[in-house]
């Protein structure tokens, strides 16, 4: 990178230290401050600072490997995802704030009782707060370094003799990808994440998203711009496409939802990502980093509201840019020959679809918007980093050290706890950051084992009788699911079979825990009762008129069909616009009219968004 590059980047790593600087005498009044910022966020803060947390450094270099893999209509995979989110918007972001909860696990012991419930808690927040959550960051941490390499030269930075000499120094088994360069990298911006982070607590993870993100969007943008008229614009990128992999093929990769006959992406994948993979998911009511960001907002209002701009923003704001580069790279690099253009590249390109993003970034932008595009993705990188390290250190000090340790703890020693906590997390994500090509397939025993949890997170919220026995089953089952699918996997199996085994995962689970639920004792009244009073649930609860549940049901069912209508809407109405397909942009952005105007409407409160 050039001078003008460095000092954008230095620019920004010094601001988002001082915003952590700023909010630290805030974050020293108590842990709700620090990791709920007494409940004073606005919705918009709310809304776009998830959306940032969404946004990894991973993600755009992901978007890029699915598009070229299975195309377009590949992306399914995440927008599906869009359904789990407005869900939690719709039916459970007011009831999560009205909670007052600190942490989503704490919630376990207001919804359930008896030493199982106590039980549940503890192990909830160490496999989300140690486990899940390391093992998250690991994975982040490790497609940052695809990102690091190309950009920094550590050896010109420093010189090839202290280079050598901390390659002499530096631990082998620390290294992320045998990339010492990248290691290094990666390593200082991980100490200094982990620093402004635990001086703001979560006030400071939310103000540093807010730049975050809206570096991030202009990068991405203007990126996405550069690629397309690298290649003469959207119309001859598309007849580029069609000339280089023929029209069924080239069909196939510009199709928004796979038809039938798509082998890119099988039609019965496809039915199982939305009909099935968004609420098995183990956050299927908001559970982790979302709900407490939910809580940190200044009204249950306002918990909704930012929760819905974050449903809708998730994939109409972020998806085209990226998916726009990803096309572009079909073009120069083609699937066939990669090395058509920049021979230099084949091999890594052939390795790895993905590298195809940051190296276009190399290829096509000039000095200065170079460095504010590498910024973006590190500021990205950071964004998810600072939140898991706060969420993942609020398990630990809330639903561990405080209610089993040490429930008499004052103010001040749970503060510098929590700063412990948040560099005890960084240093098991490092370590698994290191190890992370000798445990991917672990990654995706714990994703699917935690897939279960999903069943019983929405059953919790809409039937009385759950109770604690009802998460504890779902969770075993899919354990115990996942391990046989994972037994029963051979080289012949197929790319989708995860996909498959995620479906016999779910049914195994639901009725384990169903049977489970009925077989055990339900949750005392007077505990149901206190639920009751403090959430207002809808759905099967005793002592409640049925006609209540169900009208309210109602009213947020019509709510939930009018926000996925405006998500998707925005969505496919970008998209056909971008590819030159106005008649059907114009159809898709007249339904997301329509659906505001009936989601205002069905909503209780006049403006929702």
């Amino acid at each position: 990178m050039k001078a003008i590059d460095w000092a954008i980047f230095i620019t920004y790593l010094v601001g988002i230290f001082g915003v952590g600087v700023w909010v630290s005498q805030k974050a020293k009044t108590g842990i709700k401050s620090y990791f709920s910022a007494d409940r004073s966020v606005p919705w918009w803060w709310l809304g776009i600072s998830i959306i940032a947390t969404t946004f990894a450094a991973d993600t755009p270099l992901a978007i890029t490997g699915i598009t070229v893999n299975s195309g377009i209509s590949g992306n399914w995979f995440w927008w599906s995802w869009v359904a789990t989110y407005i869900t939690v918007a719709i039916f459970f972001s007011k009831r999560w704030h009205m909670s007052g909860v600190l942490t989503d696990v704490e919630l376990i012991e207001l919804r359930y009782d008896g030493r199982q419930a106590a039980f549940l808690r503890g192990f909830k927040a160490f496999f989300f707060g140690v486990i899940l959550n390391c093992f998250i960051l690991g994975w982040v941490v490790t497609a940052a370094v695809k990102i690091a390499g190309p950009f920094i030269d550590w050896s010109e930075i420093l010189g090839p003799d202290i280079f050598s000499n901390i390659a002499n120094l530096y631990p082998e088994f620390l290294l992320f990808k045998e990339d010492l360069n990248a290691t290094l990298t990666i390593m200082v911006l991980l100490i200094f994440v982990s620093i402004y982070s635990s001086l703001g607590g979560i006030r400071g993870v939310i103000l540093t998203d807010l730049f975050q993100f809206a570096i991030a969007m202009i990068s991405a943008i203007y990126f996405a711009y550069f690629a397309v008229q690298a290649v003469g614009g959207t119309g001859a990128m598309v007849d580029s496409i069609y000339d280089i992999y023929g029209d069924e093929k080239a069909g196939h990769l510009l199709e928004f939802v796979p038809s039938f006959d798509n082998t890119m992406l099988p039609f019965q994948i496809f039915m199982v990502y939305i009909l099935i993979q968004w609420w098995v998911r183990y956050d299927s009511d908001g559970t982790g980093y979302i709900a407490q960001r939910i809580n940190t907002a200044k009204s249950p209002e306002d918990a909704k509201n930012g929760s819905i701009l974050f449903a809708i923003g998730f994939v109409a704001l972020r998806t085209w840019p990226w998916i726009l580069v990803a096309l572009v790279s079909l073009v120069i690099f083609p699937i066939d020959n990669p090395g058509a253009n920049y021979p230099e590249f084949a091999e890594l390109i052939s390795n790895d679809r993905e590298m195809a993003y940051p190296l276009l970034m190399k290829i096509l932008l000039p000095a200065g918007l170079l460095g504010l595009a590498f910024t973006s993705l590190m500021a990205a990188f950071m964004s998810t980093v600072d939140t898991h390290l706060n969420w993942g250190s609020s398990y630990l000090v809330n639903d561990i050290y405080l209610r089993f340790i040490n429930p008499k703890a004052d103010q001040k020693k749970l503060i510098s706890f929590s700063r412990i906590m948040v560099f005890l997390i960084l240093l098991i994500a490092i370590v698994v950051s290191s190890q992370i090509d000798s445990i991917a397939d672990a990654w995706k025993f714990f994703i699917n084992a935690a897939s279960g949890l999903g069943i019983a997170h929405l059953i919790r919220w809409f039937w009385w009788r759950a109770n604690a026995y009802t998460e504890i089953s779902a969770m075993l089952a899919a354990f115990l699911g996942t391990i046989v699918a994972t037994y029963l996997k051979t080289d012949l199996s197929g790319p989708h079979y995860e996909t498959y085994a995620l479906l016999c995962i779910t049914v195994f689970s639901f009725v384990v825990c169903i049977i489970v639920t009925l077989l055990t004792a339900p949750v005392h009244e007077s505990k149901l009762n206190t639920f009751i009073e403090k959430t207002n649930p809808i759905g099967f609860w005793r002592g409640r008129s049925n006609k209540l549940g169900v009208d309210n049901f109602s009213s947020s069912l019509l709510q939930w069909i009018a926000a996925l209508t405006i998500s998707y809407g925005a969505l496919f109405g970008i998209g056909y616009i971008l590819l030159q397909q106005f008649q059907k942009g114009m159809i898709s952005f007249a339904l997301v009219g329509l659906a505001i105007f009936f989601l205002n409407r069905f909503s209780k409160h006049k403006t929702v968004i």
